[in-house]
């Protein structure tokens, strides 16, 4: 039985398949995370919030925020998303315990609770947020735009509502340096709420 030769098209577009698919895969994603600040940074003081029990949350992201893939800007009216650079788990829960762990070491407080929360827990300061911008232009600058309150006591009583307009520079132009960045603008929201919640505890 004679088998007819393979033609000289199909190879060629053999040829560029195995190309593209080599490609493919030679492109591997990476995985980001933001980071908390570190506890030596911080200047130890006696606060009035000291030990205070805290309750972060609920948090809202933008809707555009709750992916796995990182979004940058290329103008103030056009957003990308990356394709090969992705948060290594959800980007919520991210924000929501580095948010945590910063207003722990800077009031500072171990009593730290993340909503929703049971109801038996005697809550001091309750922390609601909405963050309506977190992203950056690589090699530029990240920004961090959240409304958020501070409730006081089982009552709830409204202490501040407040907008944060936060920039922190980039150091360098790729997805690392921007995420360190972002690190930054949080670790300022953070110190805004913190100093609020001191603030509080003055009265």
């Amino acid at each position: 039985m004679r088998v007819a030769p393979v033609s000289r098209g199909l190879l060629v577009i053999l040829a560029i398949a195995a190309i593209f698919l080599g490609g493919c895969r030679s492109q591997s994603s990476r995985f980001y995370t933001l980071s908390s600040i570190p506890e030596d940074q911080v200047i130890s003081r006696k606060s009035p919030a000291q030990n205070a029990i805290i309750g972060i949350g609920p948090v809202k992201l933008a809707d555009y925020l709750d992916q796995s893939m990182l979004v940058t800007r290329t103008s103030d009216n056009q957003a990308v998303k990356a394709q090969f650079d992705r948060w290594v788990g959800s980007f919520k829960d991210n924000f929501t315990n580095v948010l945590a762990d910063n207003i722990g070491v800077l009031l500072p407080t171990e009593q730290i609770y993340l909503y929703p929360w049971r109801t038996t827990v005697p809550i001091d300061y309750q922390v609601v947020l909405d963050v309506i911008r977190c992203d950056g232009r690589l090699g530029d600058a990240a920004w961090l735009e959240a409304r958020w309150s501070i409730f006081k006591g089982p009552g709830k009583k409204l202490i501040k509502t407040y907008r944060s307009n936060i920039r922190e520079p980039v150091s360098g132009a790729d997805y690392a340096a921007l995420v360190a960045a972002q690190s930054r603008t949080l670790a300022q929201l953070s110190q805004d709420i913190a100093g609020a919640i001191q603030g509080a505890g003055k009265d």
